[in-house]
């Protein structure tokens, strides 16, 4: 008897074709995934769909501050070229393009100029709102900080400076500057072993690598004035 062949017609009726397979099933996962997958199509199309609405917008946002950003840098080279009129276009860069780095620097600029017209309590007003605004790991903050003690120091505001420069020392590579105006607002201020204790911390911090004694008329000046305060 010859055997049955594969495209007899009754032979086909008693092998019912399965399921096509799908997509996943190219990809030989594990089955129990492919399930997974299967029964939550709905809601993880949703996260799908939702992960791409929120990339997208993520991306559109970035491309916006970055336009932001150059247009405020524009705006900024214009406003410090302009000479007389500098101070409008300062202040629109100011308004206008806020929270972005030139706007700090539009600030910083209108505060130079208050120093400059003789308006040291507007220019103290400025470097505070700025001050206020920066992280602890801004690179502009240690300038504002050297700039707003000094006009403190200048108004006879001793505490004040004292406090910015002890802050100015909590940053990384600052500490002798600090030490050093510490030991010149104590010195002002009549407070004699503060001024020493500051100047001693400042020779400290300066002192040579290899401790050889080398020609440095700063620390020279530093240590004539910690002899004197303590005679």
């Amino acid at each position: 008897m010859a055997e049955p062949s594969a495209f007899d017609r009754e032979n086909s009726k008693l092998q019912p074709l399965g399921p096509p397979p799908g997509l996943l099933d190219q990809f030989n996962l594990p089955p129990a995934f492919v399930a997974f997958v299967r029964r939550n199509r709905r809601p993880l199309s949703i996260v799908a769909v939702f992960g791409l609405a929120l990339a997208l917008g993520i991306s559109g946002y970035s491309t916006y501050r970055d336009h932001r950003a150059g247009k405020a840098a524009t705006a900024l080279d214009a406003a410090l070229a302009a000479g007389a009129g500098s101070r409008s276009q300062l202040e629109q860069v100011a308004s206008e393009f806020a929270a972005t780095p030139s706007a700090v620097w539009a600030r910083i600029e209108l505060a130079r100029l208050d120093e400059r017209e003789g308006q040291r309590a507007a220019a103290i007003a400025r470097y505070e709102a700025v001050n206020s605004g920066l992280g602890s790991g801004s690179l502009v903050k240690p300038l504002v900080l050297i700039k707003l003690a000094g006009l403190f120091e200048q108004d006879k505001q001793w505490d004040r400076a004292l406090a910015l420069y002890n802050e100015l020392a909590a940053i990384e590579g600052f500490a002798a500057e600090a030490s050093r105006a510490q030991g010149r607002v104590n010195e002002q201020a009549g407070r004699k072993a503060e001024s020493a204790a500051a100047y001693a911390k400042f020779l400290e911090l300066t002192a040579p690598a290899d401790g050889q004694a080398k020609a440095d008329p700063e620390r020279d000046m530093i240590r004539f004035k910690l002899n004197q305060l303590k005679k």
